[in-house]
């Protein structure tokens, strides 16, 4: 049975507050703006961040409460890509649990790589 999206985003939210209601760093590594770069590069399924852009414009004007509820969301959502894309076999909880899925623009610190 698949969840409308307004659904997962809600369940995303609610899962993240006790978290991140707490004054501790973000379990979420790398900045708001890789991720979206990472997620739209995933979602339009390009390396190329000039063919992105559009959506990086689009997504970076997206209100979230804060930084970590953002690279949250985007973290998920890029779980829930590769799972049912089927380049992924585990479920989005252990997904969102492990600390070395990011994509390559949070892995190198920007885009292009070796940045930081």
């Amino acid at each position: 049975m698949r969840l409308p999206l307004q659904s997962l985003f809600l369940a995303a939210i609610s899962a993240a507050t006790p978290v991140l209601a707490q004054p501790r760093e973000c379990p979420v590594a790398g900045t708001k703006i890789h991720w979206i770069a990472d997620y739209c590069m995933s979602k339009l399924e390009t390396d190329d961040e000039i063919a992105a852009s559009s959506c990086i414009g689009v997504e970076a004007a997206r209100e979230f409460t804060n930084d970590c509820v953002a690279k949250l969301y985007y973290k998920r959502t890029m779980c829930q890509l590769v799972i049912s894309r089927k380049q992924r076999q585990d479920d989005i909880k252990s997904c969102l649990a492990d600390k070395e899925f990011t994509g390559s623009t949070v892995r190198n610190g920007g885009v292009g790589g070796g940045q930081r």
